[in-house]
């Protein structure tokens, strides 16, 4: 309880004391007050000249990115037609070797008909037979 009581008594000792230090005027004069102003004209020369060296800083790397998506775009298109290249060149290999390869079967098919058709003038079921199909 004693303790308590010291306590008190002390904060009421100190209790004038804090209320002077908040009642002193803290005096603001015109030095101040200039003083401030030429700190926010520096201020903003700062902010325009940092705002200047990153507006050419970001156009610098703006024409950067596009050159280099450029060159990207220049290699995907040489890709896209060299792939096209190859692959009409694929398709047209294939359809002349197809071509090629059926031109003898044509000869053999048109050999055997042509046999077929003059051994049916002497076999009139085999002449029926051709006629039926539609091979005479």
């Amino acid at each position: 309880m004693k303790t308590i009581q010291k306590i008190i008594v002390f904060y009421l000792l100190l209790t004038p004391i804090i209320g002077m230090a908040e009642t002193k005027e803290i005096p603001f004069t015109l030095d101040d007050r200039d003083r401030i102003i030429r700190t926010e004209q520096k201020v903003e020369s700062l902010r325009t000249e940092l705002n200047s060296k990153i507006d050419t800083k970001f156009d610098a790397l703006h024409s950067e990115m596009n050159a280099r998506f450029d060159q990207l775009f220049s290699f995907l298109w040489a890709i896209i037609g060299i792939f096209t290249t190859m692959m009409v060149s694929i398709f047209g290999f294939a359809f002349w070797d197809r071509k090629l390869s059926l031109a003898p079967m044509k000869k053999d098919y048109l050999k055997t008909l042509t046999a077929l058709r003059d051994y049916s003038e002497y076999q009139p079921k085999l002449k029926e037979i051709l006629k039926s199909a539609g091979l005479l």
